[in-house]
């Protein structure tokens, strides 16, 4: 199942590899494992990359200090 377009797709040659691979979200670049949905499809090279993203999103950023 394709995500409704929420926002343009990334460049690949702008992703990680892992991110490439669909191993890593190419929005957050946190680690898929079993749950992820297909952002979009893009073409860089000729070569044909489907994006993968968090499902049902991406989860919020642990950035901050601890108490």
């Amino acid at each position: 199942m394709t995500a409704p377009p929420t926002a343009t797709l990334p460049r690949v040659e702008r992703l990680t590899p892992r991110q490439q691979m669909a191993v890593d979200c190419a929005r957050c670049a946190r680690r898929l494992g079993m749950a992820g949905q297909v952002w979009g499809e893009v073409r860089h090279r000729g070569l044909l990359f489907r994006l993968w993203i968090c499902a049902p999103e991406c989860p919020p950023s642990l950035t901050g200090g601890v108490a």
